[in-house]
């Protein structure tokens, strides 16, 4: 079969892709920066608004996360009409929300504000590495796609811990938890202004718009016929199951770690929770995302995520069983490499399948299945978690996630490897054209 777009496909990285990989990250780093900002004001909330910590565990994540949950179905199916027509909106929406945080006056009020922050960055995770992947050559996709993914993430919580850092010993507890959260607003106006410079995808242009005139007006790239394709809901429908499967299993393991790391967990072991924040990302999940970066076009998604749920797994039952009961070092030490296992792992590479795997007229609703899955995760944790936490205690909390990680292992298992593959192969064309 020949691929229409192997020209584009084969081309080696330039400047253009570093700029469409940076924008594309710059959302992520919003959703990086205001979930790990929830949990790091987390105790001046409570105090603030007068929340326990299930109630301001609903305010802050439970809230965001619902609408992550809609921005995904609404944006997903938008998709299909345009990539870079709505590749702004979602910026919009998420500086509208993250700024609104600062003059909220009643949990209510939060919630609905974070609501509306997470409908812009539900929206986000489905279109930016969506776009991002459509617009990267076939070798280097992955490492493109990890650094707007997994490794802005962690850049984004990263600076959420410095400005933390440097606002609670500034101001007033009432205004600092206020400030730190609205600061999320400044990446996402940059991102509405950078999207707006960047043409519409490759493979939008040929598959969806069938407009050949101007794929070669904006690309250079002269295809004779438009490739007919056919979607086989059949074909691909366990694929997808799976795929969304194993995101919702990373984030019910990982997102207790995000939500209660900074408190729950590092009080147990005795650390403040903005440093133990610092140095679980600095020490531990940002290499691991450079060393998701530098492998998985070279060993495969696969190989990454099941050694990376195995990882998560093993270590996280032995911070509960031995590191609990030993000094901070030992268990912030197990916990941390809990944390580069994953960012290694599915940290990096959950989000890839909905997208790789299967073809650009339905990508937008592929991409939001997988994470509407992650959400529903996320949703579990959220709602779950501090009740476990409560009942039974960090210890068995702890067992249950690392035995939730292992079952992601095997479910990865039974995915297709889409490294150096051109996306174009999953098309599934039936034309005679290419």
């Amino acid at each position: 079969m020949k691929n229409p777009l192997k020209e584009w496909d084969e081309k080696g990285i330039s400047t253009f892709h570093i700029k469409t990989t940076l924008v594309a990250g710059a959302g992520t780093f919003v959703d990086g920066y205001d979930l790990t900002a929830g949990s790091l004001v987390f105790p001046l909330i409570e105090k603030s608004l007068g929340q326990g910590l299930e109630g301001a565990s609903e305010i802050l994540f439970l809230s965001i996360i619902l609408g992550n949950f809609l921005g995904a179905i609404i944006f997903g199916y938008l998709a299909k009409h345009g990539r870079k027509k709505f590749y702004g909106i979602d910026a919009m929406l998420m500086t509208l929300g993250a700024l609104a945080q600062a003059f909220v006056s009643t949990p209510v009020q939060l919630a609905i504000v974070r609501f509306l922050l997470g409908l812009g960055i539900g929206a986000d995770y489905v279109l930016s590495p969506l776009v991002n992947a459509e617009y990267a050559n076939r070798k280097d996709r992955g490492k493109l796609m990890a650094i707007s993914g997994g490794l802005m993430w962690n850049v984004g919580a990263l600076g959420s811990v410095f400005a933390t850092l440097a606002i609670v010993n500034s101001f007033p507890p009432d205004t600092a938890w206020r400030l730190v959260l609205a600061l999320g607003a400044i990446p996402a106006l940059i991102v509405i202004y950078a999207r707006r410079k960047f043409p519409e995808t490759p493979r939008y242009m040929l598959y969806i718009k069938k407009n050949p005139k101007e794929l070669e007006e904006k690309y250079g790239i002269k295809v004779q016929d438009v490739p007919a394709t056919a979607v086989s809901w059949r074909r691909i429908g366990v694929m997808l199951l799976l795929a969304a499967l194993t995101w919702y299993i990373f984030d019910v393991a990982a997102y207790a770690g995000v939500f209660f790391g900074p408190n729950v967990i590092a009080q147990s072991i005795g650390v403040n929770g903005v440093i133990f924040e610092l140095i679980i990302l600095l020490a531990f999940a940002i290499p691991g995302n450079l060393i998701s970066t530098a492998f998985n076009d070279k060993v495969g998604r696969k190989v990454l995520q099941a050694l990376g749920f195995t990882g998560m797994g093993a270590t996280t039952i032995a911070f509960a069983l031995y590191g609990l009961k030993s000094t901070a070092l030992v268990a912030l030490t197990l916990y941390g490499l809990s944390n580069i296992m994953s960012q290694i792992g599915p940290g990096t590479v959950v989000g890839f399948w909905g997208i790789e795997l299967f073809p650009t007229s339905i990508r937008g609703i592929t991409s939001a299945v997988t994470v509407m899955a992650g959400r529903t995760g996320v949703i579990t944790t959220t709602l779950l978690v501090p009740l476990i936490l409560q009942s039974q205690g960090l210890e068995f909390t702890m067992i249950l996630l690392g035995v939730v990680s292992l079952v992601g292992a095997v479910a990865t298992l039974f995915l297709k490897e889409p490294k150096h593959r051109s996306l174009d192969e999953f098309e599934f064309v039936e034309s005679e054209t290419i």
